[in-house]
């Protein structure tokens, strides 16, 4: 099957390419040909408008003009449509000469009464070639199964009132010798209709005709009279109103035979290829099919869960490369669902890095740490002015700016309780600076919390006011809950004293926003504006205990406020 998509896939990308191949040839063939047709026209009107150049200026048709133009019997005009049959011989290319008044009436023609009332020429060609730097205009116009190409110039005589009308025939004859040349059957279709064209596309006409509106330069399949054509259809030059087209086409059969040989080429290789691999399968299956069983079975294990599942390895082809790769993979999916069940306990993304590549143990070790204890002022009296939605959403916007300043300071959001947050800052990861952490993060959340108050009360909303307290020392950190769920966690009375702390900054005795213990005075490395608050009772202590205020560049006085 496997043979048979890739022959199949090379199959349709070659005749893709070839068939796109051939396109941009024929492509490129239809522009140089259209190249040349255009050329082929362009110097026609050239010689055209030389030679009705040499006729406006001849002397003597002029004088004929002027001494028969105010006769109005039939001799005079005769005689100057005779004038014309001489001049018309003369030029050699063109079909007719016509004198046209500036408002469009004949005044003398050289065709037949019946084909002149049928090739009008519109007095808008006299106003475009009045527009234009050398008096000169040109446009298709059918007559009967041909087209001529009109072009109109004034007959100076002495003023521009007189304008002569040439026409050149573009007729079968020059659509044959084109084609004759270039190979490509050619048509010119004049308002959607097809006069013009080569012998082999007679039968043709109304199917071409109304595939005529292709947009000019796309390349299109043409269902001909049975036949396939590339077709490209370009306006035809020297048509101001753009009502004719020419449609350049070719074979398609003709250019697709090459291909069309190698395709059953093609077909014939697939086939015997086909027919080869198809007996080579059967013969290697004979040889994979017992240790394929035997991974099917370890498949089979590791869908109902039981990672444990291996394979024997019992050759060095590749089929033991598979089997070898089977109890990799099975020894990965083991490790990652171990993995998985210990991130599912762990909250942060420090705890659960920690659980990986450490040695900790599930009942915990001693840690030095510093604990960072942060509360809202006022929160129980602003929750009860507050919807539930409300609340959360506030809370919420509180909590993401407190915890992007404990994890910016590398510490870890170990839970929120309340309107309160317990911070970690040692553990799990140790660092030796842990004071230093939590005091930048201390000053962090006050920084944010101003920023977020300036938001709030845009809004019409009350500021948050926040009090922290901060405390080191040994800890207890480790796994803590039961056999089935637990949470890493630090205990000790460390995380009280943080606490007690915080409780302390809605004293207005001490002006402090952030207090801390005198370890973590003494642990910090760095400089810090810290104030001596002196030797306080604090619930649950025996002794009194000295703590310090951290002071932010800008002291703020409070108010003592009740919880």
């Amino acid at each position: 099957m496997l043979l048979a998509s890739t022959q199949t896939v090379t199959f349709l990308l070659v005749a893709a390419a070839e068939r796109k191949h051939a396109q941009k040839r024929i492509r490129a063939e239809i522009e140089e040909a259209t190249r040349v047709f255009i050329q082929v026209v362009t110097q026609t009107v050239r010689q055209l408008g030389l030679a009705v150049r040499l006729l406006s200026s001849d002397y003597a048709f002029a004088s004929t003009f002027a001494q028969l133009r105010n006769a109005n019997d039939a001799v005079a005009r005769a005689t100057l449509e005779s004038a014309l049959q001489n001049y018309r011989g003369r030029i050699g290319l063109a079909s007719f000469i016509r004198l046209i008044s500036s408002d469009g009436r004949t005044i003398a023609d050289t065709l037949s009464a019946e084909a002149s009332a049928k090739l009008v020429v519109d007095e808008r060609l006299v106003f475009r070639a009045e527009e234009t730097p050398g008096l000169q205009a040109t446009t298709i116009e059918a007559l009967g199964d041909t087209l001529q190409l009109v072009m109109v110039y004034p007959l100076l005589a002495p003023e521009p009132s007189v304008w002569i009308v040439v026409g050149f025939p573009l007729d079968a004859a020059l659509a044959a010798e084109f084609s004759r040349l270039s190979g490509f059957e050619i048509a010119f279709v004049h308002r959607g209709k097809v006069v013009v064209c080569t012998p082999d596309l007679e039968r043709a006409k109304p199917t071409l005709a109304s595939n005529s509106t292709i947009p000019s330069g796309e390349l299109q399949t043409l269902d001909l009279d049975g036949r396939s054509f590339l077709g490209l259809t370009v306006p035809f030059p020297e048509d101001f109103d753009d009502r004719t087209q020419i449609a350049m086409l070719r074979s398609l059969e003709a250019e697709m035979a090459p291909f069309w040989q190698l395709e059953r080429v093609l077909i014939v290789l697939n086939a015997i290829a086909l027919l080869v691999s198809g007996i080579a399968g059967v013969l290697v299956a004979r040889g994979v099919t017992r240790p394929l069983i035997g991974l099917a079975e370890g498949v089979g294990k590791i869908m109902r869960g039981d990672y444990s599942a291996r394979v024997p390895v019992n050759s060095a082809d590749e089929l033991g490369a598979l089997a070898s790769a089977f109890n990799r993979m099975a020894i990965g999916l083991e490790e990652r669902d171990q993995a998985r069940d210990l991130l599912g306990k762990s909250v942060s993304p420090e705890v659960a890095h920690e659980l990986m590549t450490s040695n900790l143990e599930l009942g915990g070790e001693i840690r030095s740490v510093t604990i960072l204890f942060s509360d809202l002022r006022e929160f129980t009296t602003f929750s009860e002015t507050q919807s539930p939605h409300a609340l959360v959403e506030q809370l919420n916007a509180y909590f993401t700016e407190v915890t992007g300043a404990v994890e910016a300071a590398g510490g870890v959001v170990d839970k929120y309780i309340g309107d309160a947050v317990m911070a970690i800052f040692g553990a799990p990861v140790q660092v030796a600076d842990h004071a230093d952490r939590a005091v930048s993060a201390a000053l962090a959340i006050l920084q944010a919390e101003e920023n977020l108050n300036r938001e709030r009360g845009e809004q019409g909303l009350s500021p948050f006011r926040t009090g922290i307290g901060i405390s080191t020392g040994a800890v207890v950190a480790g796994n803590v809950g039961s056999a089935k769920r637990h949470n890493y966690t630090v205990i000790g009375n460390e995380v009280n004293l943080a606490s007690r702390l915080e409780s302390l900054t809605k004293q207005t005795i001490f002006r402090a926003r952030v207090i801390c213990s005198d370890a973590t005075r003494a642990a910090l490395k760095g400089a810090h504006a810290l104030r001596d608050l002196g030797e306080t009772e604090i619930r649950g202590k025996k002794e009194a205990l000295r703590i310090w205020a951290v002071d932010p560049p800008v002291v703020e006085r409070e108010k003592e406020i009740p919880d």
